[in-house]
């Protein structure tokens, strides 16, 4: 970056202290690549600095002289300055950002609200989008709280609302009320099961899926009606001893997906 704008002779002279240089390593999360982003922006400022002068350097660096030419230096002041852009601290297309949300995510299913709330805190001071994290956590409520407490849904559902209306940095309390509520609700992954194991038996199927039984089908019209749709359908609300009644097709008849009661769900 600072060859492409002052060149190859001016951002030669361009150093950074000690001092900062152990900042950096101490506060860029272990990530290299915050550490170098914010080099970059401590440099490139530094350079621009020089401003009208740049050109009077490097010509007597080409020319030898380099006797009287400033050494621009990058300082802990400027380094702290660079740290303080938040898409330095978190990058919202990288490994980062797949890191905290995944760190998020089981720490809600460990019933740690805590941790959670600390994870929340990472996403949002690096510059994440709420949206995107309300959005996972009703994708959360119910892949792992499910049927264990019904209203996740609905309190995630209102969480994204309330992010939508006010967006930050207001909607951070609505987040966190919202991961604290999750993480400390009773947790069920039977309807995610119940949906996994749906699936595959659709696509193991593919292309021989059986069609919907007669009894099932709609008959607006009188031809459907003479192919016998809808015929033998028995109407819960007016027999309700209609257990004997059969919903999935014959080949999978007795079929059970969803496991409910869920003998694992915990009420943590």
């Amino acid at each position: 970056m600072l060859h492409r704008w002052f060149g190859p002779a001016v951002s030669a002279r361009i150093g950074i202290n000690e001092e900062a240089v152990q900042f950096l390593s101490e506060n860029c999360d272990g990530d290299a690549r915050v550490a170098l982003n914010a080099l970059e922006i401590s440099a490139t400022t530094v350079a621009a600095r020089l401003g009208n002068h740049v050109e009077q350097f490097a010509d007597e660096i080409e020319e030898g002289n380099e006797e009287g030419c400033a050494l621009a230096v990058v300082t802990l002041d400027e380094v702290k300055e660079a740290l303080q852009c938040k898409h330095l601290a978190y990058d919202r297309a990288g490994e980062q950002h797949y890191n905290l949300i995944s760190a998020l995510h089981k720490s809600m299913r460990g019933s740690d609200a805590d941790a959670s709330i600390y994870w929340l805190a990472r996403m949002l001071e690096g510059g994440e989008n709420p949206l995107y994290v309300a959005r996972r956590l009703i994708r959360f409520a119910s892949e792992d709280v499910g049927l264990a407490d019904p209203l996740a849904m609905a309190q995630a559902v209102a969480c994204y609302q309330a992010c939508h209306f006010i967006g930050m940095p207001e909607c951070n309390v609505n987040l966190a009320q919202c991961v604290a509520y999750l993480a400390l609700a009773p947790k069920s992954v039977s309807v995610y099961r119940a949906t996994e194991a749906a699936q595959k038996v659709v696509r193991e199927s593919a292309g021989q899926n059986e069609g919907v039984p007669l009894h099932l089908r709609n008959a607006p019209t009188k031809l459907m009606k003479e192919l016998e749709y809808g015929k033998g359908y028995i109407y819960p609300p007016d027999n309700p001893c209609s257990s004997s009644q059969t919903y999935l097709p014959q080949s999978l008849s007795g079929y059970k997906f969803l496991n409910w009661p869920d003998g694992s769900a915990t009420d943590r």
